[in-house]
Parts: structure tokens; C-alpha cells; sequence
């Protein structure tokens, strides 16, 4: 007997051993030194491709695995009244900075939302994925994390990793991932009824606050700040917008936001949260207040971006004042098979 029970063990350790393991993959994004000199700068003619010799390129530059998105979709007025940029530093890091005298929303024929009434004039980032609408301009793609994938596909472990300084002056903003998913795993996707965009954000000014009867509820997504990790224990509120019943969203899609609370958020450091975690407390509270069933079989998470929403420091929808701000994102990186702990982006 006891040289069974020896045998037994010696086996199950064994086996053990062999056991497959989740293996630390990490997707780097920044710093890029390759990429060194490549920006993006905006102007009122090219809204969201950077403006070329030739007119306005239909993407920004590629920074090895994502893409430098200007996307200033509702920022309205002359040319003349400044401007945003981004840029890329020697060290490969992403600055980016706006100064503008006037920042209206965009209101004419030509905008892409004429009447989108938030205070929200752009979202420059850096974005990992398929473009909304504009597939063929995506960037490559990693090995280790193929896009569109079906959410209950993704790894247990995507942690988000960024380290930012800003400086926010005349402006409304938030700091934030901003990921979009639809209800198929098309290849092209674009925004329609169903399609859910999800915004993180870890930072941010009190006037960007949304309003409280969006909230939802709270949600525990873990996260960490310069390596200090926190459960999230009822850390985020949820807020919700354009969304309906039977998993429908106005035509042009739905927004759920998780907001950091006040009393976590950070304005400058190295922040890590838990993607796959937020994902998943969208889909409970999708069915818990709209009767969304089966979210995680039946979306697929199409593009995961970061970067800066900005507006005038009214926070007025169709407010017009001087808008001034500054981001520098010194390390992005996606990994797997970590926690958040230890997540951490190659230097």
C-alpha cells in the first residue's frame, strides 16, 4: 500500500509537471524607437487620417503591432484656431499635445457626427486592432492576440499596461481604453445596431464626469498602480448610454463606460487593469439591466485602444473656449498569462 501511495504521487506530480502553463506573452507597443519621427497632426480639412501632400491619408502611421489614430471626429473651426499633434519622441515614447484657441464641436454636412452633443471634440491614441469602418487601414496584428475575437475566447489574463504624465490645463478629458466589439466575428467591422464600445478610463477631470442617471452600478476590476495592486473591490462605476433591450444599441452603436473612482484615479504613473476582467463585468451588468444574454458568446472584441478624449474645460457640448493639454505615453503594452502585479512593458 504504501508503495502504491509513493507510486500514486510520484505520478500525479508527474503529470503536474507537465501540465500545460499559462506562458507570459507580451505585446509591445510602446516605446518604439523604429518608429522615431512618425506623428500626426491635425487640421481642419483631415479629421481623422493625418493631412499628406497628396489630401488626407486614410490612416495614421503604423507603430510596429498598432496605429497612431488622430481621430479628431467632432473638433470643429478654422485651422487657424491651433492645433493637436502627435508625435513620436527619440526614446519611442508618444507625446501628444493640444493648443487650441477655439475648440467648437463640428457642425457642418461634412462632420461625422454634426450633432453629436458632448463635450468630446477628439480621441487621440494609439490603437491595437481592426479599424471601425475602415478595415483594410488596420494595423498588423500579433500571433498571440488576433482580432476580432470572441470574447469568452480571450485569454483570462489581458492586462492593459501604460505609463503616462499629463499636464491639463483650459480642457475636459479622461484618460481611457476605448475598445469596440460587435455581435459577429466580421473582419470589416463597422458601427450598427449592436455595436458596444467600452471605454476604461483611469484618469480624468470632474467636469467629464457622466451624469448620474447613466450609472449603472459598480463593478471590482483589479488593477495597479506602480506595481501596487488593488482587487478593485467596487472601485469603477458603470455608466451606460444608446442601449437597449434584446441586445439592441441606437444605429450607430452603444457606449458603456467603467470610470475609475476619484479616489484611484491617476494622473501620472504606470497603471495596469484588467481587460479581460472589465469585459466580463460589461456582460453581467449588460444582463443584469438590459436582459443581454450570452454576451460573451456572441461578441467579439474587434480593437483595443488607448489614449486621451479632450474638450473646453466647460465641458460644454457646444462650448467653443481654448483648449490646452498635453499626454506623454512612454510605455504601452497588452500581456497574457500575468496578473496585474506584474504586468509590466519592456523599457
Amino acid at each position: 500500500m504504501l508503495l502504491a501511495s509513493c507510486l500514486g504521487l510520484c505520478l500525479a506530480l508527474l503529470l503536474q509537471s507537465c501540465a500545460p502553463h499559462s506562458a507570459l506573452v507580451t505585446i509591445p507597443i510602446l516605446p518604439n524607437t523604429t518608429a522615431s519621427g512618425q506623428g500626426w497632426k491635425w487640421t481642419s480639412a483631415c479629421r481623422v487620417g493625418p493631412s499628406s501632400p497628396a489630401g488626407c491619408d486614410p490612416s495614421g502611421p503604423n507603430l510596429g503591432w498598432a496605429q497612431l489614430d488622430g481621430d479628431e471626429w467632432n473638433l470643429g473651426g478654422p485651422a487657424t484656431a491651433g492645433s493637436v499633434s502627435m508625435s513620436l519622441d527619440a526614446r519611442g515614447g508618444l507625446a501628444v499635445q493640444g493648443d487650441l484657441t477655439s475648440a467648437p464641436p463640428c457642425t457642418t454636412a461634412t462632420c461625422i457626427a454634426s450633432s453629436a452633443n458632448t463635450w468630446v471634440r477628439g480621441f487621440p491614441s494609439v490603437s491595437y486592432g481592426r479599424n471601425q469602418c475602415a478595415a483594410t487601414t488596420s494595423p498588423p496584428e500579433s500571433p498571440h492576440l488576433r482580432l476580432p475575437i470572441q470574447v469568452s475566447a480571450l485569454p483570462a489574463d489581458l492586462i492593459g499596461t501604460a505609463t503616462y504624465a499629463s499636464q491639463m490645463s483650459d480642457v475636459t478629458y479622461d484618460i481611457a481604453y476605448d475598445m469596440w466589439l460587435n455581435p459577429s466575428g466580421t473582419t470589416t467591422p463597422c458601427k450598427a445596431d449592436g455595436t458596444l464600445e467600452v471605454m476604461m478610463w483611469t484618469d480624468y477631470d470632474t467636469t467629464a464626469l457622466l451624469p448620474d442617471g447613466m450609472k449603472l452600478g459598480v463593478a471590482t476590476i483589479p488593477y495597479a498602480v506602480n506595481g501596487t495592486a488593488s482587487p478593485g473591490t467596487g472601485a469603477w462605476s458603470v455608466y451606460a448610454s444608446n442601449v437597449s433591450a434584446g441586445g439592441h444599441t441606437v444605429p450607430w452603436g452603444g457606449t458603456v463606460w467603467l470610470v475609475l473612482n476619484q479616489a484611484d484615479i491617476v494622473v501620472d504613473g504606470t497603471v495596469s487593469v484588467d481587460i479581460s476582467a472589465g469585459l466580463a463585468a460589461v456582460g453581467t451588468l449588460l444582463q443584469t439591466t438590459y436582459g443581454w444574454t450570452n454576451f460573451a458568446k456572441t461578441y467579439w472584441l474587434d480593437t483595443i485602444p488607448l489614449g486621451a478624449e479632450f474638450g473646453p474645460a466647460s465641458g460644454d457640448a457646444y462650448g467653443a473656449g481654448p483648449t490646452r493639454f498635453s499626454l506623454g505615453l512612454s510605455s504601452y503594452c497588452l500581456t497574457l498569462g500575468t496578473t496585474v502585479s506584474k504586468a509590466a512593458c519592456p523599457s
